[in-house]
């Protein structure tokens, strides 16, 4: 078996080894925030002396050093005045990237610095309804924290306490409802919660939120 892989090895032309790595070396930029970040991180960090940069030339940087948690790439953009609530072309923001990869100092940073919390993406969901899909309930915490409407609909007319029942978050069902969220709240077809998670035979959560106030 190992002189057929040597032997298949040696029969590859030395142009499509380079072709192959090339293509590899273009997947893991395009797919891995940190490694682009690294190829431009001295270019970044040139921009403390910048007064006012170009939005559009920053997009990408911006958004992956959200994702990668790279406060210090985050700090110096903003003090270039990047715009802190621009979106992707799905609407995500870079709230809701550093929520959803679980970044919690980025997602710190941001806030501090003003960033919205509650803009949602293209769907309608907030960073919140994205860190309760992921399950980081720090994050959750943080975000419950900000001053936005706790039952804020995305486009299904889903809730974040929608999420938390749906996806297992059950403990933090009561703060959810301790700000304010409505455990009867009715989404876009007219269910709440505890029919949609008694529709998929999910007792526990059924159970879950009746002790938080679920009626119906």
């Amino acid at each position: 078996m190992h002189s057929r892989r040597s032997a298949v090895r040696r029969q590859l032309p030395f142009g499509l080894v380079l072709l192959l790595g090339g293509l590899l070396t273009v997947g893991v930029y395009l797919c891995a925030p940190s490694v682009r970040l690294l190829v431009h991180h001295r270019q970044l960090h040139e921009l403390s002396a910048a007064r006012w940069v170009d939005a559009h030339r920053y997009d990408q940087e911006w958004f992956d050093a959200a994702r990668a948690g790279r406060v210090d790439i985050l700090q110096a953009l903003y003090v270039a005045h990047y715009p802190l609530d621009r979106k992707t072309s799905a609407g995500y923001t870079a709230v809701i990237l550093a929520a959803y990869d679980s970044k919690p100092a980025a997602l710190a940073y941001l806030l501090s610095i003003g960033a919205d919390p509650c803009r949602a993406d293209q769907h309608g969901n907030t960073a919140l309804m994205g860190a309760l899909y992921k399950g980081d309930l720090a994050i959750a915490r943080q975000l419950l924290a900000r001053p936005c409407a706790i039952d804020q609909v995305n486009n299904a007319g889903e809730t974040a306490l929608s999420f938390a029942a749906l996806f297992g978050r059950l403990e933090i069902l009561p703060e959810l409802v301790a700000h304010g969220a409505d455990p009867n709240h009715l989404d876009v077809r007219g269910n709440t919660p505890l029919r949609v998670v008694l529709k998929q035979g999910n007792e526990e959560s059924a159970s879950a939120l009746r002790r938080v106030g679920a009626s119906y």
